[in-house]
């Protein structure tokens, strides 16, 4: 018999979007599947997973203005960030930073992988080639750190994953300090940056403190909806719901699932307080910035909107389930 779980309505309080979903998504999803169904590497197994992944939906949802080609490309990524992800989360440190350097290699040179004879390498090439396309030289250095960096994460959560084997247990402060990246939100941002022209000042307290709350949000709300995923697949020590669970300064008070779901939403609510405030201290003549802003709330929002609906995560049994926030474990 499942245990039953309170899941809190995040949507509700996050603000409303005038666009909730790109006018392309129809498109881009079947063109989407037409490429897991040709591509020579997947088997049967692989082209299931890929599309009930639904990554044509999550880009349809966080890029809701985007033309074709930008929410092509960004499929792209997706795809291999995840997985990249997917491959290092079951790996040992040392195969991790194997699979990072070709990762990070492939997005420098996608030419130079096609041919390769590693599996990896040639998917990964492949997927950076169409990534790519839509990265103009003027933020390509920056869009290749901001990736290289997320990549770099994947391997300090394989570290993690290896102490906590050792039983060290991490907390939320260092948990977050390796998921801020991990979390791939700033890659996001960065194509929101280049396919909108923005220009934007890293020294920008506003904007910091917008990026920082923003990059909270998808943790935290990803960490919600793929609890039930990593607890199927026995992987839920990098999770924040665990981490609550163990932290010396909150485990006393929140030893049970539902007090760490209840704990974390707050934090997911305080940091959208913060990113309201900052939002708000935008001069509304800097257009840049207020559009750079909106960028970011469509990426969580549509992040959201994705992980309650996504059969990667499968959260909910059934549409009341989902409209009364009931998880099933």
């Amino acid at each position: 018999m499942s245990r039953i779980y309170q899941l809190p309505d995040l949507i509700a309080r996050c603000p409303k979007r005038t666009v909730s979903i790109n006018e392309n998504f129809g498109k881009l999803e079947d063109e989407y599947n037409k490429w897991v169904d040709s591509f020579p590497l997947f088997g049967t197994r692989e082209r299931a997973g890929w599309k009930a992944a639904q990554i044509p939906l999550f880009v349809a949802r966080c890029f809701p203005l985007a033309d074709y080609k930008s929410i092509r490309a960004i499929t792209d990524f997706m795809t291999v960030a995840i997985f990249l992800d997917k491959t290092n989360d079951k790996a040992s440190v040392e195969e991790a930073e194997m699979f990072t350097s070709q990762y990070i290699a492939a997005f420098n040179d996608p030419f130079a992988g096609l041919e390769a004879s590693q599996p990896f390498v040639k998917l990964v090439s492949s997927l950076a080639l169409g990534a790519t396309a839509v990265i103009s030289e003027a933020y390509k250095s920056e869009f290749l750190a901001i990736n290289a960096e997320y990549a770099r994460a994947t391997v300090q959560e394989a570290v993690e994953r290896e102490a906590n084997s050792k039983n060290v247990k991490l907390t939320l402060e260092t948990y977050l300090a390796t998921r801020r990246l991990s979390v791939a939100l700033m890659p996001f941002a960065a194509y929101g940056r280049c396919i909108n022209s923005l220009r934007i000042s890293s020294e920008n307290h506003n904007i910091k403190a917008l990026e920082e709350a923003a990059m909270d949000m998808s943790i935290i709300s990803n960490d919600i909806y793929s609890y039930k995923k990593e607890l199927a697949e026995d992987d839920t020590a990098h999770n924040i719901l665990t981490v609550i669970m163990q932290d010396p300064k909150t485990q006393h008070l929140l030893t049970d699932l539902q007090g760490a779901i209840n704990h974390a939403a707050g934090l997911l609510f305080a940091a959208l307080d913060r990113f309201q405030q900052h939002r708000e201290a935008l001069s509304p003549d800097k257009l840049d910035l207020v559009a750079y802003a909106n960028c970011l709330l469509d990426i969580v929002v549509g992040g959201i909107e994705w992980e309650m609906v996504s059969l990667r995560y499968k959260v909910f049994e059934t549409d009341a389930d989902r409209e009364n926030g009931v998880l099933r474990l």
